[in-house]
């Protein structure tokens, strides 16, 4: 059932009362996080033997061309209908493997890549109260605006993990995870708590964003333990 929820702020700041909470908005290169993404899934033996499958079918289907090719040019071929023939046969030969290559890649960079190579329209921002990291999940053909947000306030983050090889920093706490199927008009499908039980929960984004050291000092500023891998 869908219900509201604050969602994101959209301005700097925001009035409440006679306090005013500092918002502050870090602009991520999506470029540059697909390919982090990218070096990140290519690392995983489950994407090497995947893509490895794929280059089987690939020559599989190559070598099928090849070999009919060869035979058409073959000096006994009695016309030039036969060779067309035999040719367009090898491309015929070649294209279910073909289909079987592309299947196993866009599989394994899904299956693999997920939940980084599906993110679009990324945002990350902090505020007095905490930080929050959010995107569209571009295989949700139901929502054309949905939204997934991770919010974890200060308080309730255990530490921060800054993976320096791979540019990949992960929240430790108390998350929160929102799933908006409009976010524009406030219509949250799922909202769920994690490590509320006291087990450590995560969520995780690549760090290609402007002000880096800035996004840093805020968390430091509130005490948040950051530990660089």
């Amino acid at each position: 059932m869908k219900h509201s929820q604050d969602p994101p702020q959209r301005t700097a700041q925001n009035e409440k009362g006679n306090h005013t909470m500092k918002k502050t908005y870090y602009k991520v290169d999506e470029k540059q996080f697909a390919k982090l993404a990218k070096n990140w899934y290519t690392q995983k033996t489950s994407w090497k033997v995947l893509n490895a499958i794929s280059w089987i079918f690939l020559l599989i289907g190559t070598a099928a061309i090849v070999f009919m090719s060869i035979q058409a040019s073959d000096p006994t071929v009695p016309s030039i209908d036969a060779r067309v023939l035999l040719v367009t046969g090898g491309v015929v030969l070649a294209v279910l493997p073909y289909c079987f290559a592309y299947v196993t890649k866009s599989q394994a960079i899904w299956r693999v890549g997920k939940p980084y190579t599906s993110m679009r329209k990324i945002f990350l921002n902090t505020s007095d109260s905490g930080v929050q990291f959010g995107y569209h999940d571009r295989h949700d053909l139901k929502w054309a605006q949905s939204m997934i947000v991770h919010q974890i306030a200060y308080e309730n983050i255990h530490h921060v993990e800054v993976d320096q090889k791979l540019k990949l920093l992960t929240v430790v706490g108390r998350t929160e995870r929102v799933e908006y199927s409009d976010m524009a008009a406030n219509e949250v499908e799922y909202s769920f708590t994690n490590g509320q039980f006291g087990d450590m929960a995560t969520f995780s984004f690549f760090v290609c964003f402007e002000n880096e050291q800035g996004f840093f000092d805020e968390l430091k500023a509130h005490n948040v333990e950051i530990k660089f891998l």
